[in-house]
C-alpha cells in the first residue's frame, strides 16, 4: 500500500443539507451522535493501511484543517496540500501566504493539487470522499487494481433501479470490466451505481485531466474523466461494495440513515470521534424500542422511540419522540409530540 496516496475531496459546499451545513462545513457534519462524518474514510484508511491521505478542500476548509489536526494527524499521516506547513508554522501565517484557484468541480480539485500528487514515488490514487458512510477494506480494491494492470478501478454497488438516476450507472460484464457509465441517467438500464471510491493511476489520470481542459467540460470525475477513458478504451474494472455504503448528499438521507441504524437495518460501528461519543448507548427495551441516546440524558419525564437524539439536545418534560433525529444544537419545549422528523437549531424537517 505504500505506493497509493488517500485523496480526500472535501470541498463541497453542501447546500443540500440545509441547516446542517449553516455552521458547519458538510464534512464535519457529525453522525450517530459519536463521529463526523468525514470520519469514515479516514478510519477505513487507517484500518485498510493507507499510509497517507491528502486533504483537497474549498469551503470552510479552516475547521477541517482545525479538526483534522486536533483529532486524526496523531492516527495517520495527512497532507495538506498547499497549507501543508499548518504542520509547524502558525495558521495565520500559512493561510495568508496562500491563493487558491478557482474550482468549479472535482477534476479541477485533482489539476490543483497536482505538484502535491505527484511526488514520493505514490504511483496510484485513492478517490474518497468526506460525506460517505460505510465500511470497506481497501486492499481488495488495491489487490485488483494492481493484478489487473488497471488505469481505473471503481467501487460499485447494487441498488433499486428506481433511484440509479441518482447516481453514476455503471455496467460490467462478466470479467467485471466497465462497459458503460452514464452520470444520473434519466433511463438508466442497470441497476449497479458508482460509490465514488476509486483509484486511478496517476500518470494515466492527469493524461486525461490534461486533455479535458482545453475541451468544453463539466470539471468532473463522473461526468468527464471516467467517461473520457472508458470511450479510450482504457481498462477498467469494477469491485463491488456489499455492505452498507452511502452517500450522505441531502437531509432525507442524513436522517435515513440514521433510522436505519437505529432500527437495526444496517450493520455499522461508527468511529468514535465526538467528546461524548463514549456516553452514546443503543438502547433496547422490551418491545424492540429502540433509541441512540447519550445515556446521561434518558430521563424518566419524557418518551423516546426508534430516535437518535444527539449530546447536546435539550428536551423539555413530558416530551414524546418518535422516529426522529434531534440534533445537538435542538430544543424541544415541554410536552413537545414529534415525529418522522429531523430538529435542529430553530428548524423541524419532517419526512413520510
Amino acid at each position: 500500500m505504500n505506493k497509493l496516496l488517500g485523496i480526500l475531496l472535501a470541498g463541497g459546499k453542501g447546500q443540500r443539507l440545509k441547516q446542517l451545513t449553516r455552521e458547519l462545513p458538510k464534512p464535519l457534519v457529525p453522525y450517530a451522535a459519536q463521529c463526523r462524518m468525514i470520519d469514515f474514510s479516514l478510519q477505513n484508511c487507517v484500518d485498510s493501511g493507507v499510509q497517507e491521505v491528502m486533504l483537497l478542500s474549498k469551503h470552510m476548509e479552516t475547521l477541517i484543517h482545525q479538526y483534522l489536526l486536533a483529532e486524526w494527524t496523531h492516527k495517520i499521516k495527512i497532507h495538506f496540500g498547499p497549507y501543508q506547513a499548518l504542520h509547524h508554522q502558525p495558521a495565520e501565517t500559512v493561510y495568508a501566504s496562500v491563493q487558491k484557484p478557482d474550482e468549479q468541480g472535482t477534476a479541477d480539485a485533482l489539476l490543483n493539487g497536482r505538484e502535491y500528487i505527484c511526488r514520493d514515488g505514490y504511483e496510484d490514487v485513492l478517490i474518497l470522499h468526506s460525506d460517505h458512510i460505510y465500511h470497506y477494506d481497501f486492499k481488495k480494491m488495491y489487490e485488483l487494481h494492481q493484478s489487473s494492470k488497471a488505469a481505473l478501478t471503481i467501487g460499485y454497488q447494487e441498488i433499486p433501479l428506481e433511484y440509479v438516476k441518482l447516481f453514476g450507472m455503471s455496467r460490467f460484464d462478466t470479467d467485471g470490466n466497465l462497459v458503460e457509465f452514464v452520470e444520473k441517467p434519466a433511463n438508466p438500464t442497470a441497476n449497479t451505481v458508482f460509490t465514488a471510491v476509486c483509484i486511478f493511476n496517476i500518470r494515466l489520470m492527469y493524461q486525461y485531466l490534461d486533455q479535458l481542459k482545453h475541451t468544453e467540460w463539466r470539471h468532473d470525475i463522473s461526468h468527464d474523466l471516467i467517461p473520457a477513458m472508458l470511450r479510450n478504451g482504457e481498462i477498467i474494472k469494477g469491485i463491488c461494495f456489499e455492505d452498507y455504503w452511502e452517500d450522505i448528499g441531502t437531509t432525507e438521507r442524513f436522517y435515513k440513515a440514521h433510522l436505519n441504524l437505529v432500527n437495526g437495518k444496517i450493520r455499522l460501528l461508527p468511529p468514535q470521534t465526538l467528546s461524548d461519543a463514549k456516553e452514546v448507548r443503543l438502547i433496547d427495551d422490551e418491545k424492540r424500542n429502540r433509541v441512540l441516546a447519550d445515556s446521561r440524558v434518558i430521563r424518566v419525564d419524557f418518551k423516546a422511540e426508534n430516535s437518535v437524539i444527539f449530546p447536546g439536545a435539550r428536551i423539555g418534560e413530558q416530551c414524546f419522540i418518535k422516529n426522529s433525529v434531534i440534533m445537538p444544537d435542538a430544543e424541544l419545549p415541554a410536552g413537545t409530540h414529534i415525529s418522522n422528523a429531523l430538529v435542529s437549531q430553530g428548524h423541524i424537517e419532517y419526512f413520510h
